[in-house]
């Protein structure tokens, strides 16, 4: 998965949630989940820290554990790092993230808002924030946290992306191609984004550009068979069956890719009946973290479909 991929993953955020105290660089390592696991219960069980220094082992576990998908073991650990140091805003930030991905948004809010409360400059609080209102459906309160967001960091691509998103799904079509332009220009590499850039320039009646921009996108990894999808270079079958995968994590959100960008292809070619049954597959499998499953809850009901 890119670590631009735009969801509440541990692949965007569990570097920034690892600690720097140095008496935690021994399980300060978010690209090895699994050794860092094993280096901070090391250190946890040896009973030579104590306060914020063992506070760090247990937040710097919780995000490991939140790599790998474990998100109750994650909770669990920020619970005790957050007892342990409570004027911590990475672990609230840590904890909300992973309430989030549970689809607890109500925990995941009130874990972002204390981190904010912590420490009111860091713009991906409030982006992340922005978020899990979304999720619940409250676009008022959401791009009110994407534009406190790009207020506090301009070049945020995440933030213009998010806030694009947003403005989609309530109605304001040129708003959203706006921030998604703003988004594709500071991250212009970003599959993703050069995906949401082409999707809302057709609603705006604009001609596509993916020849263009697929010329700075790494075409030899996914999601590329998507990009090749919206550019008539092959079918949704095939894009399925790219999405194969030895690991079932990855499959999993492949495979919701394909079949939720499949259903917005669908959706420009006026093809409504498919498009619904490709949105209802991604409401439903794509995990609760992905950006993907809101975005197809919201396109069913712009259908007047219910999910």
């Amino acid at each position: 998965m890119s670590p631009t991929d735009w969801r509440f993953s541990s692949a965007l955020f569990a570097a920034m949630i690892f600690l720097n105290y140095s008496a935690a660089a021994d399980c300060d390592t978010p690209h090895d989940p699994e050794a860092a696991i094993i280096d901070c219960t090391q250190s946890i069980n040896s009973g030579k820290s104590k306060g914020r220094n063992l506070a760090a082992y247990y937040n710097n576990r919780a995000a490991a554990y939140h790599e790998q998908g474990d998100n109750d073991r994650a909770i669990a650990d920020y619970n005790e790092a957050i007892r342990l140091d409570p004027e911590r805003a990475k672990a609230f930030l840590g904890r909300g993230i992973a309430f989030s991905d549970k689809g607890d948004n109500d925990h995941a809010i009130a874990d972002f808002s204390e981190a904010i409360r912590l420490d009111p400059k860091d713009a991906r609080a409030f982006n992340i924030r922005g978020l899990a209102y979304r999720k619940k459906g409250d676009l008022d309160r959401a791009i009110a946290d994407f534009n406190e967001a790009i207020r506090l960091n301009p070049k945020s691509s995440l933030a213009y992306f998010a806030r694009g998103r947003s403005y989609l799904f309530a109605g304001s079509v040129e708003k959203a191609l706006a921030d998604l332009n703003q988004a594709n220009a500071h991250a212009p590499k970003d599959a993703y984004l050069a995906l949401w850039v082409d999707i809302v320039s057709r609603r705006n009646n604009l001609p596509s550009r993916l020849a263009e921009t697929s010329s700075r996108i790494d075409m030899t990894v996914w999601p590329a068979p998507v990009i090749r999808l919206f550019m008539d270079q092959t079918t949704p079958a095939a894009v399925l069956a790219a999405a194969d995968d030895p690991d079932a994590t990855r499959m999993k959100g492949k495979v919701c890719a394909a079949n939720f960008y499949s259903g917005e292809l669908s959706l420009t070619k006026g093809l409504k009946d498919e498009a619904t049954r490709l949105f209802r597959l991604a409401a439903s499998d794509c995990p609760h973290s992905f950006n993907e499953r809101g975005a197809a809850n919201a396109e069913l009901k712009a259908l007047g479909v219910v999910p």
